[in-house]
């Protein structure tokens, strides 16, 4: 009797044992299939799905997230704020976390808390322009409910380094059948100053239109190099629309440039784009910008011309700490008036950008660019018309001081390479500083 009883208890645990493996395989499987329809954006079975596992993986910060943008897209905004939260406890330093909470704290009628969590998100000057304007279209619909309008300012103070100020030539070159000797690169140390004033306003009924100001300063002085010290003032107002699934921003401004404390250049541009989201983490922005420049010094005027641009990027969110960011961009240029032969010229340009906050205090972005301008004139002094190939990368580290407080360091190397010797050069910049959000 005993032996047939220990058959039997060891049949039992064995179906015990059995059961509760496939149990763990099917939350697994569950899980899975959860993400696929999250990624497909089938919000409302991701939610049902997810609901069924976030108590038994409280400690998951991916699977929260997921549960929260879930339960956010179906219209369960408690139990969306409730994920968020547990996410911001698990893994304080995602931005995409904090302005996921800063949208639902809005839903919830939190205006003051949604405020202040899409500041925080702002304040961070990793972040990509086009989500920087869907924070501040956000910004405004909370200012709107709280019958005022959204503004926000930002400065920048740096000491920097130039190997080449003058962009001096790599190498001798030839010019009208003999040799002239390389201009010689000029090293000079200087200070850098940004300031950004913004004001955003919604007027649309439900929150759709908003009209955005930004004005904007710039301004670098040599030690020594007094010849090229630039002030570069400009202002950009635009109209802004966001639909479910893009956002159109008609974009108009005029900016003037200073040399050597004279007017040099007065533009004025239309710059329309319409970003479009794929997915949840896939952006597309499309370009389109006119500009017509004017240079205010007569001895210049024959540099006159009209400018077409036409631009594509896309923007891959790879996790919500980091993100890379591809562009193509075509610039046409056309002289007003016949005179300088290096006016007129085709130029194709692509870059990437990655960017990635590491921790609550550090973060880094890379950037790298390689462009292609081919002059429409021909040169009879170098026997040519003129081709130059360049590249530029730069690789930025930010480290937070205070809450609105960042240090910065920043190296950047650029190289052209021309068929007309003169306008080959290298030059690298080197830069330290503060930037302050207010």
């Amino acid at each position: 009797m005993s032996k047939y009883i220990i058959i039997l208890v060891f049949l039992s645990l064995s179906v015990f044992s059995y059961a509760d493996t496939n149990g763990v395989k099917d939350e697994k499987t569950e899980y899975k299939e959860a993400l696929e329809e999250y990624k497909q954006n089938n919000f409302a079975l991701s939610y049902e799905k997810l609901s069924k596992l976030y108590l038994s993986n409280l400690s998951d910060a991916k699977l929260n997230f997921y549960l929260g943008r879930s339960a956010y897209e179906t219209g369960h905004y408690e139990v969306a704020l409730g994920a968020f939260e547990r996410v911001e406890m698990l893994d304080s330093n995602n931005l995409r976390n904090r302005l996921e909470m800063a949208r639902t704290y809005f839903m919830l009628k939190m205006y003051e808390d949604s405020e202040n969590a899409f500041k925080e998100v702002l304040e961070n000057p990793n972040i990509p322009e086009n989500i920087r304007t869907n924070i501040e279209l956000s910004l405004s619909k909370v200012s709107k409910v709280q019958q005022k309008s959204f503004t926000y300012a930002k400065i920048m103070l740096n000491v920097l380094y130039d190997s080449n100020v003058n962009y001096g030539s790599i190498g001798d070159y030839q010019y009208g059948g003999g040799t002239t000797p390389q201009i010689e690169e000029v090293a000079d140390g200087g200070i850098e100053a940004y300031a950004n004033l913004v004001n955003i306003y919604d007027i649309g009924n439900k929150g759709s239109f908003a009209i955005k100001n930004s004005f904007s300063f710039y301004t670098k002085d040599y030690f020594n190099e007094d010849a090229y010290d630039l002030q570069y003032f400009v202002y950009a107002p635009s109209l802004l629309y966001q639909g479910t699934n893009y956002l159109i921003d008609f974009n108009v401004g005029a900016d003037l440039m200073r040399l050597n404390d004279a007017r040099y250049l007065n533009t004025y541009f239309i710059a329309p784009s319409l970003e479009y989201r794929h997915t949840t983490t896939l952006k597309s922005i499309f370009g389109v910008k006119y500009q017509s420049k004017d240079f205010t010094q007569e001895a210049r005027n024959d540099l006159d011309a009209n400018r077409y641009e036409l631009s594509y990027s896309m923007q891959k969110i790879l996790s919500p700490r980091s993100y890379i960011q591809g562009n193509v961009n075509a610039t046409f240029e056309r002289k007003v008036r016949d005179g300088n032969i290096y006016v007129d010229f085709n130029e194709y340009k692509a870059y990437v950008v990655y960017a990635n906050q590491f921790t609550s205090v550090f973060s880094v972005d890379a950037f790298a660019q390689l462009r292609n301008r081919k002059y429409a004139d021909f040169s009879s002094g170098f026997g040519s018309t003129r081709e130059d190939l360049g590249g530029l990368t730069n690789l930025n580290f930010t480290a937070k001081i205070l809450p609105t407080l960042r240090a910065n360091l920043r190296g950047s190397f650029e190289y052209v390479d021309s068929n007309q010797d003169r306008f080959s050069y290298k030059k690298y910049i080197i830069s330290f500083g503060i930037v302050k959000v207010f």
